[in-house]
């Protein structure tokens, strides 16, 4: 453990520090790593292999879930796997745990839902559409997202499908990824790869209003939603238009701060970070003003960045995984176990998992 943590954050030449564009790193890294163990078998390592659904943890924080591209939902419970379930296709997002219940949503086109303790079936709804990004909660309802651009609507303790809102995918250019619907204040916010974003009434998923926010032309998707309870506004990563502010009640446009390929955005007191083609940006939530940029190399973009502490944990893609100060945008230390990490962490106070494209789970724990 000694002298993986030490190979962590070693930052000579040749290792895994950042590589240019990034400044030589500040020597005080902002976590360290506590254990590691792999999941996925590594004689069955495809080539170049990619893990995108981030793990889980349980409201106790006893039980961690993670699922892999092999297809394999596991249960780790004081360090060692509790239990396996294996689905027809890859898993491409992370699962959600809701009560005593495990929703899995398969690259196969199918939501399972598992007992989270023994991992045995409760149901499954066949969608015959591949699932992309972990499901969302509304009333008792799932509200699942395909790579066909559709939202469906599940009755959550039986799977019995409600409702169906779906666009039909854009002619021109796309760019593989899709936005998780979220919920707020009584509302569903969808968006798609044509551009468009949808407010929705859950109890039915007729749209209250839509709004096309990426214009014409190639690569119009909106791939990330951020609705915080309570704000008035949400604010969304279109790929052509950049970190784009609407109101929540009707659609309108309130700010646009221009991002080529933004992919992902945070909200975290009054910042909205946006990762885009080449940099994360820190924007003024009020009125989209620049706070600060961090480059991180031309045609790298920025996985999803995660907020602690004055603190935002975010990799490049296939890349190694970095604290940056929210304050200042200063990057601060990296770690890369070779195979680079293309997930958002799951994070806590003290304490961050992540899946490394080489399917090894790491537990990080976060420095003051």
């Amino acid at each position: 453990m000694i002298l993986l943590a030490l190979l962590a954050f070693s930052f000579t030449p040749g290792e895994h520090g950042l590589r240019p564009p990034f400044r030589p790193p500040p020597t005080d890294p902002p976590f360290y790593v506590g254990d590691m163990q792999y999941l996925v078998p590594q004689e069955k390592l495809p080539f170049s292999p990619l893990e995108t659904a981030t793990p889980v943890l349980d409201s106790a924080q006893t039980r961690l879930y993670a699922g892999t591209r092999d297809g394999k939902v596991r249960c780790q419970f004081r360090g060692r796997t509790s239990w396996t379930y294996q689905i027809g296709g890859a898993v491409l997002a992370s699962p959600l745990v809701q009560s005593e219940t495990l929703y899995v949503p398969g690259g196969d086109g199918v939501l399972y839902a598992l007992n989270r303790f023994t991992g045995a079936l409760r149901w499954l709804a066949e969608l015959h559409e591949e699932l992309t990004t972990q499901p969302a909660v509304s009333e008792g309802r799932l509200l699942v997202m395909s790579s066909e651009q559709s939202v469906t609507a599940l009755d959550l303790k039986d799977g019995k499908r409600l409702w169906k809102f779906h666009r039909d995918p854009p002619g021109s250019f796309t760019i593989r990824g899709d936005a998780q619907p979220r919920v707020a204040n009584g509302t569903v916010f969808v968006a798609f790869a044509d551009g468009t974003v949808a407010a929705l009434q859950p109890e039915n998923g007729v749209a209250k209003w839509t709004r096309q926010v990426s214009g014409s032309g190639d690569y119009l998707d909106v791939d990330w939603i951020e609705a915080p309870e309570g704000d008035e506004h949400l604010y969304v990563a279109s790929a052509k238009a950049g970190i784009v502010a609407l109101d929540g009640r009707t659609g309108e446009p309130i700010w646009t701060f221009p991002l080529p390929g933004a992919n992902h955005v945070l909200v975290e007191g009054r910042r909205v970070i946006g990762g885009g083609q080449g940099q994360l940006v820190a924007v003024d939530r009020a009125n989209g003003k620049k706070l600060w940029t961090l480059q991180l190399g031309r045609d790298r973009y920025p996985t999803q960045p995660v907020a602690s502490r004055g603190l935002v944990i975010v990799a490049k893609d296939r890349g190694p995984l970095f604290g940056v100060d929210l304050e200042t945008g200063e990057a601060r230390g990296a770690f890369d176990p070779g195979s680079g990490f293309s997930q958002p962490a799951f994070v806590l106070p003290g304490v961050a998992y992540i899946v490394s494209n080489a399917g090894a789970l790491f537990s990080l724990g976060l420095l003051p």
